[in-house]
């Protein structure tokens, strides 16, 4: 059998390096997955809150994705994702019917409609592979109430922070390292399957 990998999937301009992508990295490699790093660039700019470049840039970032996911990502994987990576991922694993387990940061619109799809194709035995992270005041997203809604309707877990950004960050550098820590610690158990 291969070796379980964890895909670092990131956002538009969210890096690997930043720290829930780093942190809940290094987790899931000291859980036993070897860390796979997906690079994104090429992004038209202002595809905040433009429909047209937010479809194109879905468009660029799944095509990027799938020219670095190896052709065995398999069951046993999980993708760790942030904003649009969030959805490619998402319609990545659908697409290849990957059956993969997701950790989901600051979801957009367009990542629900792919959580729906995919959980129609797969099954809704599915959601229990799926945690959210959600930040209250994330721009990119600010419809709380459909998003927590459509978290429930999919039977995901799902976490808000509040007063987060999209970042989930709040500005007050103590807030987020104790909001972090309980990321993490969230993230840590969906990764041991023990959540």
């Amino acid at each position: 059998m291969s070796e379980k990998k964890a895909f670092i999937v990131p956002g538009i301009g969210y890096t690997a390096d930043r720290s829930l992508l780093y942190f809940t990295g290094k987790m899931a490699e000291n859980a036993g997955y070897t860390r796979d790093v997906i690079g994104f660039g090429g992004f038209e700019k202002g595809v905040k809150g433009d429909p047209e470049k937010m479809k194109r840039a879905f468009r660029h970032a799944y095509n990027q994705l799938t020219e670095q996911l190896p052709e065995d990502a398999a069951e046993g994987d999980i993708f760790i994702s942030k904003s649009i990576g969030t959805a490619v991922s998402l319609h990545a694993d659908l697409k290849k019917g990957i059956r993969a387990r997701h950790i989901l940061f600051t979801p957009l619109a367009e990542t629900m409609h792919e959580l729906r799809l995919l959980l129609e194709s797969q099954g809704s035995e599915r959601a229990k592979d799926i945690i959210v992270f959600h930040g209250l005041k994330d721009p990119w997203a600010p419809d709380n109430e459909q998003l927590s809604e459509d978290a429930e309707e999919c039977g995901v877990t799902y976490y808000e922070v509040t007063d987060a950004n999209h970042s989930l960050e709040t500005g007050e550098v103590m807030t987020d390292i104790g909001n972090l820590r309980g990321i993490l610690e969230a993230c840590g158990e969906f990764i041991s399957g023990s959540h």
